[in-house]
């Protein structure tokens, strides 16, 4: 199989544990891989966390935030915002408000989707959301999100490669969530977690055998040993 020149990973239960502490071994294999080969994260939290999270882990690439609502072709660089159907979202927010007591996250950090805690079912909201053409409901696996339905990871992805002058194809993808199927989609070779989602596993080119980070970790240590990438000697930045 050819090599791939970029992996592209989730954050929350894919480099961490199911309580989102940071894996260690995860850790050590983002340490690893970061400035010696393109390692975006495209994460469905927003921009202010994704951002930290790629700094501290060092990996010099762009990212992806909001579930492809956002992307940062570099650390410093103003940020690339899709243009929501934000007032069906806020619609479609305030109806849900009238029957439930939500938990919704501060929307003064979410720019492009409106994200609450799993507080409910899924099909308890469901029906409330059916006139909404244009929003797209999504269970992630920490929190649910009403996103517009032409924004996800995958769409965020094929513009970000261009940027950097790759194809969605020369990525490897990992993840956990339903969130990450476009992902996996979108790019040319996908592992699933083993704590992931059935959906998710359905989507997979590959189950890993771990769960969490360090499924991530099995992950990047497979493709290592396959020589499926090949990471560079000397660490660089990969922004854009």
């Amino acid at each position: 199989m050819a090599r791939f020149l970029g992996i592209v990973s989730d954050i929350d239960g894919t480099i961490t544990h199911s309580d989102r502490r940071l894996s260690v071994e995860a850790l050590r294999s983002a340490h690893m891989i970061s400035g010696r080969i393109p390692f975006v994260l495209a994460s469905g939290n927003t921009l202010c966390f994704t951002r930290a999270v790629s700094k501290m882990l060092g990996t010099r690439s762009p990212l992806i935030a909001e579930n492809g609502g956002i992307l940062l072709p570099s650390y410093d660089a103003d940020p690339i915002m899709a243009d929501p159907c934000r007032n069906e979202l806020n619609a479609a927010l305030n109806l849900l408000l009238e029957h439930f007591d939500l938990n919704v996250f501060d929307s003064r950090d979410r720019v492009t989707d409106v994200s609450f805690a799993k507080t409910i079912s899924k099909d308890e909201i469901l029906p409330y959301l059916s006139d909404f053409k244009n929003i797209e409901f999504v269970d992630a696996e920490y929190a649910f999100h009403l996103t517009d339905k032409n924004i996800c990871k995958g769409g965020a992805l094929l513009q970000m490669s261009e940027l950097m002058g790759l194809k969605p194809k020369d990525f490897v993808a990992v993840g956990d969530s339903n969130n990450d199927i476009d992902l996996f989609r979108a790019a040319g070779l996908s592992f699933a977690v083993a704590s992931a989602t059935d959906a998710v596993k359905k989507e997979a080119d590959y189950v890993l055998q771990k769960g969490y980070g360090d499924g991530f970790a099995e992950m990047v240590d497979f493709l290592i040993q396959n020589d499926w990438i090949e990471l560079e000697d000397e660490r660089r930045d990969f922004y854009v």
